[in-house]
């Protein structure tokens, strides 16, 4: 174990580099499932659907990076979206701020300026009519991340714009990126007076996965190796960049994808009842650790030991971040997805 003045980054590693800042973000398996599948979704024209999984997955970093890109590539061109990570919008009567919210979302120029709800409302539906325009089409796709806070009222809002936008021939799509125990909230709204709502907007739903297996975890730590650059445009990896003389004789992260993912799994907390899915907040700070003690000159076999890598593994919190997702998991079904 390190002594109390230990510092992780070493000095000659800059301070921008992606793996000091963590301003990153690795292709995975489900962000590629999440794009064909909300793709598809947006192919079928559907009023809306839901994204869900546990915390920490990268659900949030997949719509931020990687998301908008992805779906323009494959329409072959600019796509119609507004990203908008909920925020509250306050008391019964503060529907202008919800549609300020959105209006700032959407980059409307004037989105903070002093207007009532009406004319917010009015500037949002006349904002996505200019987006969908700029496409050449009639539809535009409204994403919500964090979608498990949105209140019943807040719905209802979004149901007016949807009326509104559907009598300009506008079809709006509203995906919502949310927690897993959101799958439930199609019921709940239904019970609680929102049938509506969840016919609208929630009538099918796709989840999100973690890191599965050993090929997987494989996978996304070939991203330090090989899909991933720093400096940008200079064609050189994390790995190359932080671990240069390692990198020219051969040493890739990859290699220990096997050991790793046997540690996930011995230190699942004891009792575990959640899917055997590693959270991509966990391999990135595990993966980090790594490479940065490697940059300070120590040996590949001594950060890279099954003593250390069990370490290094319990320090990520890796077993605190698996109870709370099995305390989170649903009991009794298997979701679908």
């Amino acid at each position: 174990m390190e002594n109390s003045d230990f510092q992780l980054v070493p000095e000659h590693i800059p301070k921008d580099h992606p793996l000091v800042t963590r301003d990153y973000s690795l292709y995975t398996p489900a962000i590629e499932k999440m794009v064909s599948t909300i793709g598809r979704w947006l192919d079928d024209q559907f009023d809306g659907a839901t994204i869900y999984g546990a915390s920490r997955l990268g659900k949030s970093s997949a719509v931020d990076n990687w998301l908008e890109g992805l779906l323009a590539a494959r329409y072959g061109g600019f796509i119609p979206m507004v990203i908008w990570s909920h925020t509250e919008s306050g008391g019964a009567s503060a529907s202008g701020r919800f549609y300020a919210n959105l209006l700032e979302a959407a980059k409307h120029r004037l989105a903070r300026s002093t207007r009532s709800p009406t004319e917010r409302l009015g500037m949002l539906v006349d904002r996505f009519e200019q987006l969908s325009a700029q496409a050449g089409g009639r539809f535009v796709v409204l994403v919500i991340d964090e979608a498990q806070g949105m209140t019943m009222r807040e719905w209802l809002w979004l149901v007016e714009l949807h009326s509104m936008l559907e009598k300009k021939r506008i079809r709006l799509c509203v995906i919502s990126i949310a927690s897993v125990q959101f799958r439930d909230d199609p019921i709940n709204l239904a019970m609680a007076g929102g049938a509506h709502v969840a016919a609208r907007f929630l009538l099918t739903a796709a989840r999100f996965h973690g890191i599965c297996d050993e090929a997987q975890l494989g996978y996304v730590m070939s991203g330090y190796d090989e899909g991933s650059e720093w400096p940008a445009g200079s064609g050189i990896s994390f790995t190359a960049s932080i671990v240069p003389e390692l990198w020219s004789n051969g040493f890739r992260l990859a290699t220990y994808a096997a050991p790793l993912w046997e540690e996930f799994i011995n230190q699942l907390p004891h009792r575990y009842d959640g899917p055997h899915e590693i959270p991509m907040k966990t391999i990135s700070v595990v993966c980090r650790r790594m490479l940065l003690l490697l940059a300070s000159g120590r040996a590949v076999s001594d950060v890279l030991s099954k003593k250390s890598i069990s370490e290094i593994v319990e320090h990520s919190g890796h077993g605190a971040l698996m109870a709370i997702i099995s305390a989170g998991a649903p009991r009794g079904r298997t979701p679908k997805g």
